[in-house]
């Protein structure tokens, strides 16, 4: 009775939080690399048995998520150079399993490798299957999207088409409006009921990858009726940035609050600088019906929505651009192409057609309808109908450029386009 328990086996309280730390290390993907610094203390009975259960608990830590223990220093820098060495070679290893369990548990892993003598090797110690959406915590969920955006790796769960045209608005600033198609099928994947809510983040970096602006909205839907129309079309989002010139990459992220499931899209933003350049064309504006879209403009407070008119007219009539236009076969499509410093005349307007591979086709014409003047100063309107003639059913890219018959090609956008059977 006289014999602590704790003294033969450790405290198990104590031990059970250990483990649950080292997990929630584990679950973050976190490799801890510990540098133990007892070798400071007094030389005594009492420092040498702190000292040995100081290092075996960092050994655990370090261990456990796949790094190392650096014993007995006196100083952090040698020890931080051996981390820095030891770690300055990693190597990427992916596997996808075949089948996997949503709930959360722990798989090991086990690495083999032939080393050269005194080598030694590190790795991660396993992984966690993911857990079901609804049992995720607020804050995971934001996180979840935190780490999506940052990635800014394409996920397909849902489908996202992006939009981002750069008009004029100051000799400064152009005016961005983003057009966001999200696939109503997918969106719906999954699901009970005919509530859809819809996370909407897109957030823009210059090419320095610095966050600039951002812009985030929850969209909450009643399909109940017209739910086979919202399956075979979804929203359309109508988004704004004010850019400086610039080259920008624009990431949005969508996704379904009920399911998690999830879209990311990121496409590239050139904003010239309009008064340098003899003339820009912007990307490709194509009419389509609306019907199949539910539209959603951004609700953003403290947004000054009326200093800038709204730039998607034809002859005085508003239209909202397709992001990834379709047309069938045997059909036409009108275009309607923006351009600034468009004075001469002589100035040739062609069009050309890449496959998915990104590489020129023969196939597909383009007629000129007309060109008007805006009004706005330095800005025309070149309105025209594509045919996709010989083109199979599939994604391509239409490329249109503006060509000067004595300097060749001037300036040149293009938009993915999908013909359909």
């Amino acid at each position: 009775w006289m014999v602590d328990s704790n003294d033969l086996y450790g405290n198990t309280s104590l031990q059970n939080a250990m483990a649950q730390m080292v997990e929630e290390f584990r679950r973050a993907d976190a490799v801890i690399q510990a540098v133990d610094i007892s070798g400071l203390g007094t030389d005594s009975e009492a420092a040498e048995r702190a000292k040995s259960t100081t290092q075996s608990a960092m050994f655990y830590i370090a261990n456990e998520t796949g790094g190392e223990l650096f014993e007995d220093a006196n100083n952090f820098g040698p020890e931080l150079e051996q981390v820095l060495r030891h770690t300055a070679v990693t190597y990427v290893l992916t596997f996808q399993p075949d089948e996997m369990d949503f709930d959360g548990a722990f798989h090991k892993l086990r690495v083999k490798a032939d080393l050269p003598q005194g080598g030694r090797i590190f790795y991660r110690r396993g992984y966690y299957a993911p857990r079901p959406y609804n049992d995720l915590d607020p804050l995971e969920k934001q996180l979840l999207a935190s780490d999506a955006i940052a990635a800014a790796e394409p996920r397909k769960d849902v489908g996202v088409k992006i939009l981002a045209t750069p008009f004029k608005a100051s000799a400064q600033t152009a005016y961005v409006p983003v057009i966001i198609e999200i696939d109503g099928k997918s969106l719906l994947h999954g699901q009970e009921g005919d509530s859809v809510a819809a996370e909407i983040y897109t957030y823009v970096s210059d090419s320095q990858g610095q966050m600039l602006d951002f812009f985030t909205q929850l969209v909450s839907l009643d399909v109940s009726k017209g739910k086979e129309s919202f399956i075979h079309g979804g929203v359309k989002y109508y988004g704004q940035l004010f850019l400086e010139p610039g080259d920008y990459m624009v990431r949005v992220l969508i996704r379904n609050s009920l399911t998690g499931r999830t879209g990311v899209e990121t496409v590239g933003v050139a904003v010239p600088s309009y008064e340098s350049r003899p003339a820009v064309i912007l990307p490709p504006l194509f009419l389509e019906p609306q019907d199949r879209w539910v539209l959603v403009r951004e609700n953003r407070e403290g947004a000054d929505q009326g200093t800038v008119l709204y730039p998607f007219t034809v002859n005085g009539e508003p239209f909202i651009p397709a992001a990834n236009p379709r047309v069938e076969q045997q059909g036409q499509i009108d275009v309607c192409l923006v351009a600034y410093n468009l004075e001469d005349s002589s100035m040739e307007l062609a069009a050309e057609v890449f496959d998915a591979d990104q590489q020129p086709i023969e196939g597909g014409s383009f007629v000129l309808v007309e060109r008007t003047i805006t009004g706005i100063s330095g800005q025309d309107k070149l309105l025209g109908r594509f045919r996709p003639e010989g083109l199979e059913a599939g994604d391509y890219t239409v490329q249109f450029s503006l060509n000067d018959p004595e300097i060749g090609p001037i300036h040149s956008s293009s938009v993915p386009i999908t013909v359909l059977n």
